[in-house]
């Protein structure tokens, strides 16, 4: 998803009235009644998920930290990505916001 590996590419999703934020690239989701909540709650899950890489599964930690996003989660969020980029005009009502997620301080 993102050339830089300290960096996740994550975006989230209005559904039926719901948030859902999710990081393809370690294949994350988490879901809240706010942006902010759904947001929040996928930075816990991933947290838990490079601590776990760190400690407990170190020696599968570059697999873990490393491994790509399913062929269809990638695509999808490029879909996702191009088409809110296209819609300027319509941004500040988007039901998608994309946000980059620093795994260094999930590390540190």
């Amino acid at each position: 998803m993102s050339n830089n590996p300290f960096v996740l590419r994550c975006y989230a999703e209005k559904k039926d009235g719901f948030w859902i934020a999710a990081c393809p690239q370690f294949t994350l989701a988490a879901q809240g009644d706010t942006f902010e909540e759904a947001k929040q709650k996928l930075e816990g899950q991933i947290k838990s998920y490079v601590t776990e890489a760190l400690t407990i599964d170190r020696e599968h930690a570059a697999e873990l930290l490393g491994r790509r996003a399913p062929l269809s989660m990638r695509i999808g969020y490029h879909l996702k990505a191009f088409a809110w980029a296209i819609s300027r005009h319509r941004r500040a009502k988007s039901k998608v916001r994309f946000f980059n997620e620093p795994t260094l301080q999930y590390v540190c």
